[in-house]
C-alpha cells in the first residue's frame, strides 16, 4: 500500500524539478538576451560613429560601413526575435509545470484563491494587483497608462532592430545619392552651421 504515495511523491519531485528547470532555463534567455542585445547596440554605436566621424572622405568605406551596419541590425532582429521565442517557450512549460505543481499540493476541497499564480493567462489578475498598487502609490495619467500598457521588455530589442535598420537603410541610401532613384530627399537639408 505504501506504492501509491511513493509515486506520488516520485511525481511531486519531478514536477518540481521541471517547474524548477523551466524557471532557469527562462531566467537565462532573459539575462543572454540582455547581453547579446548589448553587444550588438554597442557594434552599431562604433560603426555609427565611424561613419560620422568619417565625415565620407572615403565612399566606399562609408558605403561599407552603412552596409554592414545595416546587415548587424538585421542580425540584431534576428537574435532577439529568436530569443523571445525561447523565453516563450519556457514561459508555457513554467504555466504547464505549475498548474501541475499546484494541483499535486492542494487537495481539491481547499480554497486555491489564496495562492499566488506566477505564470497564467489571466490578464486581469495582472491588471487589478498591478493597477492597485500603481494607485496607491500615486501613479496617475500618463505614468499609469504606460505601465498598463505591458511593453515586453523582451520585445523592445526587436523593435529596436527593426528602427536600426531602417536608420542604417536610409543612410545606405544617402551614400548612393549619386545615382538616381537613391539619394537624399530635397527636404532634408541638415543641421545649418
Amino acid at each position: 500500500m505504501t506504492e501509491p504515495a511513493e509515486n506520488s511523491t516520485n511525481d511531486l519531485d519531478a514536477i518540481k524539478s521541471i517547474f524548477k528547470l523551466s524557471l532557469e532555463m527562462r531566467n537565462f534567455e532573459i539575462t543572454q538576451l540582455a547581453q547579446r542585445n548589448n553587444f550588438f547596440m554597442i557594434f552599431q554605436g562604433v560603426l555609427f560613429a565611424g561613419v560620422v566621424q568619417s565625415s565620407h572622405q572615403f565612399p566606399v568605406v562609408s558605403f561599407l560601413v552603412c552596409a554592414a551596419g545595416l546587415f548587424v541590425s538585421l542580425l540584431q532582429v534576428g537574435m532577439a526575435s529568436g530569443a523571445k521565442y525561447w523565453q516563450e517557450y519556457w514561459e508555457a512549460a513554467l504555466q504547464k509545470s505549475e498548474k501541475l505543481l499546484l494541483s499535486h499540493l492542494m487537495k481539491p476541497s481547499e480554497d486555491r484563491s489564496i495562492l499566488v499564480h506566477l505564470f497564467h493567462d489571466n490578464e486581469e489578475i495582472y491588471n487589478q494587483e498591478v493597477g492597485g498598487r500603481l494607485k496607491n502609490h500615486g501613479a496617475l495619467g500618463i505614468t499609469y497608462r504606460l505601465v498598463m500598457a505591458r511593453f515586453s521588455v523582451s520585445r523592445i530589442p526587436i523593435y529596436v532592430g527593426i528602427a536600426l535598420s531602417i536608420v542604417w537603410l536610409f543612410l545606405l541610401l544617402a551614400i548612393m545619392r549619386e545615382y538616381p532613384p537613391f539619394g537624399v530627399p530635397s527636404f532634408i537639408t541638415g543641421f545649418s552651421k
